[in-house]
């Protein structure tokens, strides 16, 4: 199992190808009875393309009109090319946070078996990953965080997050360690209720991929 310190912790294309200069042309020795007609120049090669095995295998975050999954999965709204899915809980996509007009995800549990997750249309490159969590009033909030290649939920051990009482607090989760090699598809925000029985209310925002 990874520890996580709260705060800001880290836990953990070809060049084208030119064409060469065609060789100088060799003069061909003329003869009286029969001069040599004029060699007809040759054609021009076109350059060569990039080679297919250079490029990436795995396309990176996109931006704008791209039609790839961006790198922000949820700030103020959620990205493009994501979607929000949810178990037990009741999740509200603008929630205003307490107290200010700041507006962010907003997640209350509703049973033991509470979770969110954000899933992409397609895989996006990643070594990091950030947010920050607004915990629950009274206990606050601990999170199990998982991240997965697939839309399918990963079966790997998650890294264990807590967010104290009503403030804000940034986390960082670093993805060589627990996803070493792999894309992200999937990122699971699960409530440990085995962990804080009574579960409250939280936010989330500002969840990139870096």
């Amino acid at each position: 199992m990874l520890a996580v310190a709260i705060g800001l912790v880290t836990v953990g294309v070809p060049p084208l190808l030119l064409p060469r200069a065609p060789a100088p042309d060799v003069a061909v020795p003329s003869f009286a009875s029969s001069p040599a007609p004029p060699s007809s120049p040759a054609p021009p090669s076109s350059p060569a393309g990039p080679s297919p095995s250079l490029s990436p295998s795995v396309p990176p975050c996109g931006t704008g009109g791209s039609g790839r999954p961006a790198c922000t999965v949820y700030g103020a709204a959620v990205g493009t090319g994501w979607t929000v899915q949810s178990t037990g809980v009741k999740v509200v996509t603008n929630g205003v946070v307490p107290g200010t007009d700041q507006v962010a995800l907003r997640v209350e549990p509703k049973e033991k078996t509470a979770s969110v997750a954000f899933v992409a249309a397609g895989p996006v490159t990643a070594t990091r990953l950030t947010f920050r969590v607004y915990g629950g009033r009274v206990h606050g909030t601990v999170l199990r965080v998982t991240v997965s290649a697939t839309a399918a939920p990963a079966g790997t051990e998650p890294v264990v997050l807590t967010a104290p009482v009503d403030v804000w607090t940034p986390f960082e989760v670093d993805l060589r360690e627990v996803a070493p090699g792999r894309p992200v598809r999937r990122v699971d925000l699960v409530v440990a209720t085995d962990m804080l029985p009574n579960a409250y209310r939280f936010f989330v925002d500002d969840l990139q991929l870096r």
